[in-house]
Formats: C-alpha cells, sequence, structure tokens
C-alpha cells in the first residue's frame, strides 16, 4: 500500500536520487523530476526496480526554473497518482564565481532554480494538496543559512531566501499544507574534488574519521543518512510542525 504520492525535484543524480530511493523504500510513489538528464533517470528507476520496489519510482522532465513549468510538473503527477502529498525542493545550481566577476545570469541562474521555481512549483503543489485535504512542502537549503562562502553569493542568498518562503507558507498555506526545511552541513562530496577545495578555502581541514576540524573544534560530519533520517520524520510529523528549520550540522552553525 503506498504511503503516499510524492514530487522531488533535482532527483536523477547525487543526493536527490538517494532520497527518492530512500522514500520509495518506505511505501511512497515516487516522482522524480529531472532536466536533460533522461539516461540518469532511468538509471535511478532501474535501481528502484531492482531493489524490489516496482512501479513506485517515475520521471518527469521539466525546468524547475521556469514558472511555466510548475503546473505542468503537478499536472503530471496527478494525472499518473491523482494526488500530491509531499513535494521536496531538491534542485540546486552552483557557479562559484567571485564577487566581483558575478554576471546576471549568474545570478538569475540560482535565484531561478534555488528560489523562483520552487515558489512558484509550491503555489501549484499547494492548490493540488489542498484539494485532497492536505499535504507537506520540504525544502532542502544546504548549509546557506550559518556559512559564507564567498564565491557561491548568489545561492547563499537564494538557498536564504528559500527557507524564509517555506515560513511564509507555512502560514499562508495553514491548515491545509505544512511547510518546513532542513539544514545540513555537506553531506554529499562531488568526486572532482571541488566540494574539499571550497572548504579547504574557508580554512575547514579535510574531512577525517566523520570528523572535520572547525577553530580546532572537532565537529561530527553529517551524514547522508542523517538527512534522510529527517526528511522521513518530516513527510509523516504531525501536521502541526510547520515553519521549522531542522540543522543537521553537527552544532557548527554555533561555532
Amino acid at each position: 500500500m503506498s504511503r503516499g504520492s510524492m514530487l522531488i525535484t533535482g532527483a536523477a543524480e547525487r543526493a536527490g536520487a538517494e532520497i527518492a530511493l530512500a522514500f520509495a523504500a518506505e511505501g511512497y510513489d515516487v516522482h522524480i523530476n529531472h532536466w536533460g538528464q533522461s539516461a540518469q533517470a532511468e538509471a535511478v528507476i532501474a535501481r528502484s526496480l531492482a531493489a524490489g520496489h516496482a512501479g513506485r519510482m517515475h520521471a518527469i522532465e521539466a525546468d524547475v526554473a521556469d514558472p511555466a513549468a510548475a503546473a505542468s510538473l503537478v499536472a503530471a503527477v496527478m494525472a499518473r497518482s491523482g494526488r500530491l502529498d509531499l513535494l521536496v525542493h531538491n534542485a540546486s545550481t552552483f557557479r562559484p564565481v567571485p564577487f566581483a566577476q558575478l554576471t546576471p545570469d549568474d545570478v538569475d541562474a540560482s535565484f531561478g532554480v534555488n528560489l523562483r521555481g520552487p515558489l512558484f512549483l509550491s503555489q501549484a503543489a499547494a492548490k493540488a494538496m489542498t484539494a485532497n485535504g492536505g499535504g507537506r512542502i520540504l525544502a532542502i537549503l544546504g548549509n546557506s543559512l550559518s556559512e559564507s562562502w564567498p564565491d557561491l553569493v548568489p545561492h547563499i542568498v537564494a538557498k536564504t531566501a528559500l527557507g524564509r518562503l517555506m515560513e511564509q507558507l507555512a502560514v499562508a498555506l495553514s491548515p491545509a499544507v505544512s511547510c518546513n526545511s532542513v539544514a545540513p552541513s555537506q553531506f554529499f562530496r562531488s568526486d572532482d574534488g571541488v566540494n574539499d577545495d571550497l572548504r579547504r578555502g574557508r580554512g575547514e581541514s579535510p574531512v577525517l574519521d566523520d570528523f572535520t576540524f572547525i577553530k580546532g573544534l572537532a565537529v561530527r560530519e553529517t551524514s547522508l543518512q542523517d538527512v534522510l533520517d529527517v526528511l522521513l520524520f518530516l513527510a509523516a510529523a504531525p501536521a502541526t510542525v510547520t515553519g521549522v528549520t531542522i540543522r543537521v550540522d553537527g552544532g557548527r552553525a554555533l561555532i
């Protein structure tokens, strides 16, 4: 029996794919959004099939930065499942550029995927959720709320605004739709070393035995499982848990 129908953006690879697979394993009908990544999306679906979750995962191609795509995304989910219970804003874009060299295109790219797209997708999803008696919207913010990354200024600003958007929607969509955010420190690294290089530039040492040293203090690293556990909790939490941001960062925001 399905635990509900969900849509997750940017889920053809990396963390998004792992989140989609975890929710499929929990019994959700998962719709994975991607943009120009059909092969990767099919590979994720194949992994779900191999794990014994036949028919629980479906791919939908759409550019989440395009507000016009929001309605079509939700319509595709409704056509297949008849309802939408959970939306996860996972899609993200990174363009490391020194602040002095930023262009309008750089800013538009970050704001489109990280803020404007989620805003209009939330609007479309909320209409479907409200018609079906309620739902939940979750946003993954990363470490933007508490850390400064000089080469990622538009990304940080957009993600921070996304967290504030979830707080506003918790009120605007009450009582039908609960809206919350998760703010993990880095939990999924790229294979090319870019993530670690950025962290070294901030004065952080490389990860050692699940800990990172920051200002001489050993801080526990966030794992993928940590983030999955929090997302699964929020997906099934009481409806009164809304407008909340849960930090999953080992306490680094306090240092």
